[in-house]
C-alpha cells in the first residue's frame, strides 16, 4: 500500500479529473485510489519480466495511467502497453494505440530527463515505424536512439539500435559494405553484454550479406562464428542444425567456387602459353627478316662510308688548313686591337701633354681650370684603352681596378690625398666598352666636383664611392659627400654647368636614371642596367 501522502494526491488528481467536489467526493476518491493501487501493484509485478503484459494486464493498466504520476514506473508500463499493441500491427487501430503509448513515454522520459528510457523509447518507436514500413524513420529513431543511448550503459539496447539502423539499410536495398557496417556494431556490442542469442543472429545476418556477394570465404566465418555463439547460449542441438546445414552448403559453394577459378586459371595458363609459343615463332621469323635486311643495309652503308670517306678526308684537309688560316687571322686581329688601343692611350696621353703645355702660357684661372678638366676627362678615358690592351679580353673593363685606379690618379692630380678620406664599396663585375667609357666620365665629374668645391676647409671630408648590383644587369653607382652641398641658387637639372650637362647627356647615352640631391652634402644618384639591344660597343 502507497503512503497516506500519496492517497492526498491521488484524490486530488481524481477530483480535478472529473469536476465534482461534493460531500461525497472524499469517499468516492478514496475507493478509486485503493483500485488505483491495487492495479498497479498488479502491473509492477510484471515490469521486470521479459514477457509481454497479457491482455487483463493491459486493460488494467490503460484503466489506471491516468492515475499514476509521471515517473519511471509509468514509462515501464507504457512501454509494455505499447509492446502488447505492436503485437496486433495487423490492426492500424491497435497500431495507432502502441504509436500513442510509445510517444507518450517518451515525452515524461524526456521531462524526467532519463536518457536511458529516452534512448528505449526512440527504439521502441523505430520498431513501431518498421511495422508501419516508414524506411526513413526506422533510421532516423534509431539513429535518436543510438546518440541517447551512447550516454548510458544499456549496451543491449544500444547494439538493438544498431540492429534497427541494419534493417532500414536492408528495407531501403543500401550497398552491402552500408549494410555489413551496423550489423557489425550490434554484434559487437552483444559481444560486449554477453548477449550470446543475439550475437548469433547478427552473425547469421553478416553470413548471408557475404554469401549474396559470393565472398563464401567471410560467409563460412560469420556463420561458424553465430554457431559458436548459438551454444554458449545453450540452445538446442535441432535449433542449431539447420545452421550447420547451411554451413556446409557454404563451404560446398566456396569449394565449387575454388574448383572453377582452378579451372579458369588453368585454362588461362594454357591459352598464354599457346599466345607465347605463336609469339615466340612470329618473334623469330621478324627477328630473322630483320636481321637479314640489317645486315643488307650494313653493307650497303659500309660501302658508302668508304667511298664518303676519301671525300670527307679531303675535306677535312681543306678544313683543317683554313681553321689555321682563320686561327691566325684572329690572333693578328687581336694583337692588332691591342696596338689599336695602345696606340689610342698614347694619342691621348699626347693630348694631356699638349694641354699641359698650353697651360703654361695661360693666365686665365678659368681658361687652366678648364684644361684641368680636360685633361682629367681625356685621362679617364685612356685609362680605360689601357685596360682593354693589357687584358685578355678587349671588349669588357674590370670595374673595382678601374674606379680604383681613377681614384688614385684623382687624389695626385688635385693633391688632396692627406686631405679628404674616400670610402669605396665596388661590387667584383665587368662592363662592357660602350658602358665602361660613360660611367668613367661621370665618375670624374662627380669626384672632380666633389674635391673642387664642397669643402671649403677640407675638414673630416669624405666621399663616398659605391657602384653595386644584384644579378650583373642591374646597376647603381653613388657619390655622395659631406660637405657643404649644392648652392641654394642652383638647378642640378637645369644648369650651365658643363660638367652637369656632360653627366646628364652621358647618363642619357646608356639609358640611365641620373639624380641629383643636396642633403647633408652633395649626393649622385646613377641606376642602369646593360640588358638593352640597343646600346653597341664603341
Amino acid at each position: 500500500m502507497l503512503s497516506n501522502h500519496y492517497r492526498i494526491v491521488l484524490f486530488l488528481l481524481i477530483c480535478l479529473s472529473i469536476g465534482e467536489v461534493t460531500a461525497l467526493a472524499p469517499r468516492n476518491g478514496m475507493e478509486r485510489i485503493e483500485i488505483a493501487e491495487k492495479d498497479l501493484s498488479f502491473l509492477k509485478k510484471g515490469l521486470d519480466l521479459k514477457q509481454p503484459y497479457s491482455e487483463l494486464q493491459v486493460s488494467k493498466a490503460e484503466e489506471s495511467l491516468r492515475l499514476i504520476p509521471e515517473n519511471i514506473s509509468k514509462i515501464k508500463i507504457l512501454l509494455k502497453v505499447s509492446d502488447w499493441y505492436a503485437a496486433s500491427y495487423d490492426n492500424p487501430l491497435t497500431l495507432g494505440k502502441a504509436f500513442r503509448y510509445a510517444e507518450e513515454a517518451l515525452r515524461i522520459s524526456q521531462k524526467l530527463h532519463s536518457n536511458i528510457y529516452s534512448g528505449k523509447c526512440h527504439l521502441q518507436l523505430s520498431m513501431l515505424q518498421q511495422l508501419r514500413n516508414n524506411n526513413v524513420m526506422i533510421e532516423v529513431e534509431a539513429k535518436k536512439a543510438i546518440e541517447i543511448l551512447n550516454k548510458t550503459n544499456q549496451t543491449d539496447d544500444l547494439a538493438e539500435a544498431w540492429v534497427m539502423v541494419w534493417s532500414a539499410k536492408m528495407r531501403t536495398m543500401a550497398p552491402i559494405p552500408e549494410r555489413l557496417v551496423p550489423i557489425f556494431k550490434a554484434a559487437s556490442l552483444f559481444e560486449i553484454s554477453k548477449n550470446n542469442k543475439r550475437s548469433g543472429d547478427c552473425y547469421s545476418q553478416i553470413s548471408e550479406l557475404y554469401f549474396s556477394v559470393s565472398d563464401f570465404h567471410n560467409s563460412q566465418i560469420s556463420l561458424q562464428k553465430a554457431i559458436f555463439f548459438y551454444r554458449a547460449a545453450n540452445l538446442k542441438e535441432s535449433d542449431i542444425y539447420p545452421i550447420s546445414s547451411r554451413l556446409q552448403i557454404i563451404y560446398e559453394s566456396e569449394k565449387k567456387t575454388m574448383d572453377i577459378i582452378k579451372l579458369k586459371n588453368k585454362t588461362f595458363l594454357q591459352q598464354s602459353k599457346l599466345k607465347n609459343e605463336i609469339f615466340l615463332r612470329n618473334f623469330m621469323i621478324t627477328f630473322v627478316l630483320l636481321l637479314l635486311i640489317i645486315l643488307a643495309l650494313l653493307y650497303k652503308s659500309f660501302i658508302f662510308k668508304k667511298k664518303t670517306n676519301k671525300v670527307l678526308k679531303t675535306q677535312q684537309n681543306e678544313i683543317n688548313k683554313k681553321n689555321c688560316t682563320l686561327q691566325n687571322l684572329v690572333v693578328e686581329k687581336e694583337w692588332l686591337l691591342r696596338e689599336i688601343h695602345h696606340r689610342v692611350k698614347n694619342n691621348l696621353h699626347m693630348v694631356v701633354g699638349l694641354l699641359a703645355s698650353q697651360a703654361e702660357f695661360l693666365k686665365n684661372e678659368e681658361a687652366l681650370q678648364a684644361i684641368n678638366s680636360s685633361q682629367n676627362r681625356i685621362h679617364a678615358m685612356s685609362l680605360i684603352h689601357q685596360k682593354l690592351y693589357q687584358s685578355e679580353n678587349l671588349s669588357i673593363i674590370d670595374m673595382p681596378s678601374y674606379i680604383f685606379e681613377l681614384t688614385e690618379y684623382l687624389k695626385d692630380s688635385f693633391a688632396i690625398r692627406n686631405s679628404i678620406r674616400f670610402v669605396l664599396d665596388i661590387d667584383s663585375f665587368n662592363l662592357p666598352l660602350s658602358h665602361s667609357i660613360p660611367i668613367g666620365l661621370i665618375f670624374n665629374e662627380a669626384v672632380t666636383n666633389a674635391i673642387k668645391y664642397a669643402f671649403p676647409d677640407y675638414k673630416n671630408a669624405i666621399i663616398k664611392i659605391s657602384l653595386k648590383t644584384n644579378d650583373n644587369k642591374n646597376f647603381i653607382l653613388i657619390i655622395e659627400d659631406n660637405g657643404k652641398g649644392l648652392p641654394n641658387d642652383l638647378d642640378p637639372y637645369d644648369s650651365p654647368s658643363l660638367g652637369i650637362k656632360l653627366m646628364h647627356g652621358l647618363s642619357d647615352d646608356i639609358r640611365g636614371k641620373f639624380q641629383i640631391a643636396s642633403e647633408n652634402g652633395t649626393k649622385i644618384t646613377l641606376e642602369f642596367s646593360t640588358n638593352d639591344s640597343s646600346l653597341l660597343l664603341i
